[in-house]
C-alpha cells in the first residue's frame, strides 16, 4: 500500500507532536512549574522557568443557554513540547465542561494539537458542535461559532475544531498529577478581572 504524500505529511506531523509533548514528570525537571487563575467564567495558567514566564494559555466560557463549554481564547508556548502539556491543564481546569478551540481563529500549530486530540487521544473523547445555521442537527442547543473550523476548509464535522473536547474518565489526571508534584498553584479569584 502507498501513502499519498499528504498522508505521510500528516503522520509525521502527528507522530512529532506526540513525541514533543511534555510529561509533568519532564516539566518537573526542568523545573517548570505552574499558576492556573480561576474566575466563574474564565481561566489563565501560566508556565514559569523561575521567574521567567515560558507559556500560557487562557479560556473563556462561551455564553449558551444549553451546555457548558470553554474556548481556548489565547495561548504562547516558548519551551518545545509544552503546548499539549498547557491544553490537558486547561481541559482539567474546566471539567466537567468541556474545552474547545478559538470559534473564530485558530494558528496552524494549535490546529495540530486539536487534530492530536480527536484522531490519537483514546483518553479524550469528543462531543460535535454545530453551526448557527443548523448545518448538522435541526436544533439549536449544540449550535456555536465555526468560523474557525470552516476557515481551515473541509466538511465541518470532519474538523477537530469544530468539537469540544474532556476527558474519558471526567476526571482531572493532568492537575492531579500535577497537584502531587507540588508544582502548581490554583488560586479562585470571586471576580473576573
Amino acid at each position: 500500500m502507498r501513502l499519498a504524500e499528504s498522508q505521510l505529511r500528516r503522520i509525521i506531523r502527528e507522530e512529532l507532536l506526540a513525541e514533543a509533548s511534555m510529561t509533568p514528570l519532564e516539566a518537573r525537571h526542568h523545573d517548570i512549574r505552574f499558576e492556573m487563575r480561576k474566575w466563574r467564567d474564565k481561566v489563565k495558567i501560566v508556565a514559569l522557568q523561575g521567574e521567567e514566564e515560558i507559556g500560557w494559555i487562557a479560556a473563556d466560557l462561551i455564553p449558551h443557554e444549553y451546555m457548558r463549554v470553554w474556548e481556548v481564547t489565547q495561548s504562547s508556548v516558548e519551551k518545545r513540547g509544552l503546548g499539549p502539556l498547557l491544553y490537558d491543564l486547561a481541559m482539567d481546569a474546566v471539567a466537567p465542561d468541556s474545552l474547545a478551540s478559538d470559534r473564530h481563529t485558530v494558528s496552524y500549530s494549535a490546529r495540530q494539537v486539536w487534530d492530536y486530540y480527536l484522531n490519537n487521544r483514546g483518553d479524550v473523547r469528543h462531543l460535535q458542535l454545530d453551526d448557527p445555521y443548523n448545518t448538522l442537527t435541526p436544533t439549536d442547543r449544540d449550535n456555536y461559532q465555526q468560523r474557525s473550523a470552516l476557515r481551515w476548509g473541509g466538511e465541518l464535522e470532519d474538523s477537530s475544531l469544530s468539537k469540544a473536547y474532556m476527558k474519558r474518565s471526567g476526571g482531572t489526571p493532568t492537575l492531579d498529577t500535577l497537584q502531587g508534584m507540588g508544582i502548581i498553584d490554583v488560586i479562585h479569584h470571586p471576580r473576573r478581572p
